[in-house]
């Protein structure tokens, strides 16, 4: 699993490097929730939930390549800032997660107007999650033997990784654009369990609504 994360990235790091020298590029920012399930998973107890959501910002370059008539490849390179809190027991439990986003979307377009378009899209998204926070109080919270501050540092009793940071997601959009500027809303379908631990299961599921502008 782990060679084959590292290929499909790569693969994609090299499309986009190659396409970005003939693509239309800009920017995106927007709004962003997360929608979690998590199943026998000790997140579950610490959060004392099964759902969560997390809500925050999204920010990052964008970038379309024309292939051919109304059809071409929309990407882009997000940042993701979303935090949840909940009261549990009389605590105050916040989290805090930190990730990106690498979407690869295939694009139609239909022009209605002179400058105006509407489009739909549709592909996979590669999320990579950076770090995530959880606080209890003023106490930063920590299971039993972990040593770091993050989800994904967390370990179990025979030393492996409690949780993925990795994840692939599937997933399609709309939006309508005015010249360089298109408003967008996508949503995601998270396809791979984010949990290690045995009998866990944790699942993503992503919606976001941005403002983006090309150049």
């Amino acid at each position: 699993m782990k060679s084959l994360k590292k290929i499909v990235l790569a693969a994609v790091a090299v499309i986009l490097s190659m396409s970005f020298v003939n693509a239309q590029v800009g920017i995106q920012a927007g709004y962003g929730v997360q929608s979690r399930s998590y199943e026998k998973s000790p997140l579950s107890i610490v959060l004392g939930d099964e759902n969560i959501s997390l809500q925050g910002f999204h920010v990052g370059p964008v970038a379309d390549l024309h292939i051919q008539g109304p059809i071409s490849l929309q990407y882009g390179l997000f940042y993701n800032y979303l935090t949840a809190s909940k009261n549990i027991l009389t605590k105050d439990i916040k989290v805090t997660s930190h990730s990106l986003d690498l979407p690869v979307r295939v694009k139609a377009a239909f022009p209605f107007a002179s400058g105006f378009s509407a489009f739909v899209f549709a592909g996979p998204n590669f999320n990579y999650a950076a770090a995530e926070l959880i606080d209890v109080g003023d106490t930063r919270f920590k299971l039993p033997g972990q040593k770091n501050e993050s989800i994904y540092t967390w370990v179990d009793l025979q030393d492996e990784k409690m949780f993925a940071p990795f994840d692939l997601q599937l997933g399609a959009g709309a939006g309508v654009q005015y010249n360089g500027i298109s408003l967008r809303f996508s949503y995601d379908f998270g396809l791979l369990d984010k949990d290690k631990s045995e009998g866990g299961v944790w699942k993503n599921n992503d919606m976001k609504v941005g403002l983006a502008y090309t150049f």
